[in-house]
């Protein structure tokens, strides 16, 4: 299937509650996808020693409703991009105040809060292709960083050190590792058989190899981003088919070992996953 295919030739315009439940689900499609190098899963808690399985479900769950303002917000504004833009700021600040009262103080989700927040919105705009889609993020993305006042984070210390692009170069890109990696690479580990599982396993691991993980910088440097993209284009290399998923597990214990974490990968999972179920047309509307 093409990418600018779908299933149905209609214009796509999903419900707000149905997308709401869409991204929880995709964020809980990510952290059950096992095994993931230094990330949260079902074998372990990766490079993470305030972390678990359990709170990652808490915090996915407790997002939703925010989730659902975002595409309240994109089906109600869809030709005004700053009063959307505005209206979702507001929505992710919320969402960050629901994610630390679920977690108690532990940041799990707040990459994903901006990824799958303007994906929320986007969505409920309407849209025919993923080309449609993938420009109404962009459109967002430009209005939320045209007035970033966000300091400090893991993503500007990552510029600023090692001239990664971060998230906001995904964001002003319109997602595009997303659009064009995760999601190509979940599509062709599903059709060679894998399980939904592995099949997002090795989503990540295309991720990983292509995009600059602030998350990598911030905890290992260069080198440590260098590494994993170096171990995920190996472990790639031979296609969904062949991956061998002792080498991921053994690769874990390499990042645990070297305190690596790809959460900036891991929202851009979630992310392709969401894109997945939304081509697929998987809503209850």
């Amino acid at each position: 299937m093409a990418r600018g295919e779908f299933i149905s030739s209609a214009s796509f315009a999903y419900s707000p509650a149905s997308i709401a439940r869409l991204a929880v689900s995709a964020l809980l499609m990510e952290v059950h996808a096992t095994p993931k190098p230094g990330l949260v899963d079902e074998n372990n808690n990766g490079a993470h020693t305030d972390m678990d399985l359990a709170l990652f479900e808490r915090s996915a769950c407790a997002l939703h409703d925010s989730f659902l303002q975002c595409a309240e917000a994109g089906s109600v504004s869809p030709q005004n991009i700053p009063v959307l833009a505005s209206q979702l700021r507001l929505a992710g600040l919320e969402a960050e105040r629901r994610m630390y009262e679920a977690t108690e103080g532990i940041n799990t989700h707040k990459g994903a809060v901006f990824s799958i927040g303007i994906l929320c919105g986007a969505s409920a705009m309407g849209f025919d292709s993923l080309e449609d889609l993938q420009e109404n993020c962009r459109k967002i993305a430009s209005a939320l960083l045209e007035t970033d006042t966000a300091s400090g984070t893991h993503g500007l210390k990552a510029r600023e050190t090692c001239g990664t692009g971060g998230i906001r170069k995904e964001a002003l890109s319109g997602f595009d590792t997303a659009f064009s990696i995760g999601l190509t690479a979940l599509e062709e580990a599903l059709e060679a058989g894998r399980s939904e599982k592995t099949a997002m396993v090795y989503a990540l691991l295309a991720i990983m190899a292509s995009t600059e993980d602030s998350n990598l910088v911030h905890r290992g440097g260069a080198e440590g981003m260098d590494f994993a993209q170096k171990e995920a284009r190996r472990l790639t290399a031979e296609g969904p088919a062949n991956l061998d998923l002792n080498e991921v597990r053994r690769l874990d214990g390499e990042f645990i070992t070297r305190n690596l974490s790809p959460g900036g990968s891991a929202d851009l999972l979630a992310f392709s996953a969401m894109l997945y179920m939304i081509k697929r047309g998987n809503h209850n509307d």
